[in-house]
């Protein structure tokens, strides 16, 4: 066990190395939780022997990044900071939030609030930094939370839903009655 969180911790160290250049610690931490929440999320379920678990997360994270990806091609939203046109959806918001989803599916609110608390200051990291604004990274959030919904078999009888419909959206948690 110590050797798998050796493993992961040098892991988010070897992917922060390539964050020394962000501009302050916001920016820095946020960058650093956006790649560590989906390495942490692996190594909870490689740590439990889950392997059809972290199957579904990189299932998760894959569906993710592609729809990401497309809608920043397609809809060429220009950045707070004029830095590029690739401002919306905010990828960061999206991974962070999709290793969230599956955190608390996976583990329940011992795991998945810690996670999404983390999520969200990546996301405040994002708005922040002039990277994106609150609907970017609501955007990617969504799409993190929502793709990890599909992908993934829930290991409880709690469920954490999110539905966005026009300008409104809500957070609902399910728990079935036995």
């Amino acid at each position: 066990m110590n050797r798998l969180f050796s493993k992961m911790a040098f892991a988010v160290a070897v992917l922060s190395a390539g964050q020394a250049h962000a501009l302050d610690s916001m920016t820095r931490n946020g960058n650093l939780l956006a790649a560590g929440l989906p390495v942490v999320a692996a190594g909870l379920s490689m740590a439990n022997g889950d392997v059809e678990g972290l199957t579904q997360l990189v299932k998760s994270e894959a569906a993710t990044l592609v729809i990401v990806e497309a809608l920043k091609s397609s809809t060429h939203q220009m950045r707070p900071n004029g830095k590029d046109d690739k401002s919306f959806p905010s990828g960061h918001a999206a991974v962070a939030f999709s290793a969230a989803q599956y955190m608390q599916m996976k583990g329940g609110w011992e795991y998945g609030a810690p996670a999404y608390l983390a999520a969200a200051y990546v996301a405040n990291s994002r708005v922040e930094a002039h990277e994106h604004r609150w609907r970017d990274v609501v955007a990617g959030g969504a799409i993190g939370a929502l793709t990890t919904y599909y992908f993934t078999d829930e290991a409880s009888q709690r469920r954490l839903g999110m539905s966005f419909t026009g300008r409104s959206g809500y957070v609902q948690f399910q728990q079935l009655f036995k």
